[in-house]
Parts: C-alpha cells; structure tokens; sequence
C-alpha cells in the first residue's frame, strides 16, 4: 500500500514512525511541506522520499493508495477534497477542519465519497481509558448518565509551545479549545451518547502576558523547551498570539445532562482528569496519571480500580504518545486498512460534531452568551 503524506510536522513524523512498525507493507513515498521538520523521525524512510511543491502534482505522480493529511488545521478542507476526489483513502489529523462554513462542506464530501474512505486521528478515543469506560457504560454499571466534569491541564512548556508554535494564530489552528480540546469533547459526547444542545463559556488570556515574562533567558529550559517550525514566535509572552490560555465551558445535552471543563496552558502539575456521574455509580480518573476508578453509587463500594498509567520511553522523545493511545489507534487504522477491521471507534461524522462544538464555545466566549446549537445540528443533519 503506498501513502503520502503533506504536511510532515513532528507529530506526522512519530504516527507515521508507528503505523510503519505495524505496517510494514505501508510504503511511504512522498511528501508535500516547505519546511519538514519530522522529516528526520522517519530514518532510512527519508532517503527514499521524494518531496513535492503541491498535493496535486504527488498525487498524480505517486499512484497512492492512502493520502495522510497533517497539514496546519486550515488547509485541511482542501487537501482531504483533493485526496477524495483522487479516489483515495485519506487520514486526517484532527481538528478536521476549523469553521462552520468548512464543516458542513466536509459533511457533503462524506455523503458523496462515504464515511470510511475518510479516517480521523482523534486519538483519544483508542486509549485504554475510553475502552474500559465504554465497557463499563455498556454493562450499565453507571446507570443514565447525569453530569460530567473534566479537565485539560497543559505544563508551561507545552503552553510556551502553543504561544510560539503556528497554532498561536486562530487563522490556521481555529483557536485554542478546537485545536488542542477537540479530543475531549468528541471522548464526552461519545460517553453521553448525545451532542449539546446549548453551550456557554468564559476564558482569555493571562498567563502568557508580557507582564509575567521571566527576566533575560531566565526560565528558557522551560518556556523554549518544545521547538516550533513553521511560522514560528520567539517569546511566548509577547508573540502576536490571539488564542486564550484558559478557558472554562459549560455544556447542556438533552435530558438535563451536564458537563463542565476546563482548560489551561499554565500548570505546572499536568491532568487531564474527569469524574462521570451516573445514577448508579461514578467513574473517574485521570488520562496523564493513569488511574481510572469506578465505585457503586448505593453502596459506596469500589468496583473496579485501575492503573493504566503510561511510562515515558526514549523513542517518544519530547512528542507525547497521548498515553500509549497513538500506539493503539495506529494498530487499528493498520487492521482497517488491511481489511481485518470494518469500522474505526470514531469517523468524521463524530470530528465534525466535536469541532462544531468547540467553535460554540468559542462564540459563546466572544459574544458573552449561550449559543443554542439547535439550529446548527439541524443544517448539518440535512447535510448527511
């Protein structure tokens, strides 16, 4: 099977580095970015690769099989049209696309090209977290579902990242909460069973502010620690940055089911904690951490107690395996592919709803009100 990818950050270069090792017959043979920094993650694979000035002119020339889209968010839309109208399979990087008007686009791509021609790498789903709570869901441990909360806790050096790092401009990221949340939210509207029906929310920008800037290079094995590339900001404190660095949301589902988060780019003890609250029982736990704990509502009793905690390895480096789950989504997608596998644990269809989501957050946040999405899950529905 031949892929190629545009857009070969590091991120691309690790997944792509993995999928291989369980894929051996995926043979990588092309790439489209000015400037590709994961290029040397992929090792004697880099020697072999031609690089192209456009997606177009790989596609024509590499007889492809699968196109790996992890351009910068905004490009997206367009390169997974081309890699759909070429005929190809196309993974996609998440978030999938970064407005209203680009989502229900994409929503008429899938009817026409089909739902499992387009693969989505929202990885949280594939952890060992998400397959124990949907086993524990589906047995009805929890009961109905009634309220949620969670959280995404970033250390300072990934923060730092995020204010220098081209994802620090909402024309190419789409803002924060889509860009770096939208796992959360697709991983609760899965655990709910539903999508919001109204959303609220309140946040801006405090930490990374030229007034709490550290003295000289005071503080530069922390705030310059992760490197940025393309279109990249040397000082987080003071870049043109205009995403927020904390943000608080509060969501409503149907049924009076509640769910609030919260996230921030400054903490220097990392979480990226929930706790679900059901009519029977409660389950909690923390994805960093690794523990995940499910305890009886009637009797107090814990029922299960787990440690699925993730150890740092050197071929991680300073790119996160999002908690062994970027290991697990790549043996899926490599079944899938083969055949072994029909569906994924999520698809488009559930990227597009979570980004949508993240959006009205943010327009809740800019407008200072509630943002009822009746009327955007109705356009979208006809759509499909």
């Amino acid at each position: 099977m031949r892929t190629a990818i545009v857009g070969l950050g590091l991120r691309a270069g690790n997944v792509l580095k993995m999928i291989k090792a369980d894929m051996p017959e995926l043979e990588l043979v092309g790439y489209v970015d000015p400037d590709p920094c994961g290029l040397s993650l992929l090792e004697e694979d880099s020697i072999h690769l031609n690089q192209y000035e456009d997606l177009q002119t790989m596609i024509d020339k590499c007889n492809l099989d699968l196109l790996w889209v992890a351009s910068p968010n905004h490009l997206h839309l367009e390169h997974i049209r081309v890699g759909l109208e070429a005929g190809l399979k196309v993974f996609s990087e998440k978030p999938i696309v970064t407005t209203k008007a680009d989502s229900f686009s994409l929503a008429k791509l899938i009817k026409k090209y089909g739902e499992n021609q387009l693969i989505v790498g929202l990885v949280l789903r594939y952890s060992v977290h998400m397959r124990e709570l949907r086993r524990i869901i589906d047995a009805g441990t929890l009961g109905n579902i009634t309220s949620l909360e969670a959280n995404e806790h970033i250390a300072p050096y990934h923060g730092s990242f995020f204010m220098r790092d081209w994802r620090r401009l909402e024309k190419f990221s789409g803002g924060f909460m889509l860009e770096k949340c939208c796992h959360d939210i697709d991983l609760y509207n899965s655990i709910v069973g539903d999508r919001p029906t109204r959303v609220v929310s309140f946040g801006g920008r405090n930490n990374f502010i030229p007034s709490e800037a550290p003295v000289g290079d005071e503080h530069d094995d922390v705030y310059q620690k992760k490197l940025s590339f393309w279109e990249s900001a040397d000082d987080p404190f003071t870049s043109d940055a205009d995403i927020i660095d904390h943000q608080n949301a509060l969501l409503e589902y149907p049924g009076n089911v509640s769910f609030s988060f919260h996230t921030s780019i400054n903490v220097p003890d990392e979480q990226r904690r929930f706790c679900i609250i059901g009519s029977r029982g409660m389950a909690e736990g923390d994805f960093g951490r690794g523990g995940l704990k499910i305890t009886d509502a009637r009797t107090g009793e814990c029922l299960e107690d787990h440690d699925f905690s993730y150890p740092s390895t050197p071929e991680s480096g300073n790119y996160p395996s999002h908690y062994g789950a970027d290991k697990l989504m790549c043996d899926d997608i490599a079944s899938f592919l083969r055949g072994d596998l029909k569906s994924l644990p999520v698809g488009p269809k559930e990227a597009i709803t979570a980004g949508l989501v993240a959006m009205a957050i943010d327009e809740s946040r800019v407008l200072g009100q509630i943002v009822d999405m009746t009327e955007t899950w109705n356009e979208l529905d006809s759509l499909y």
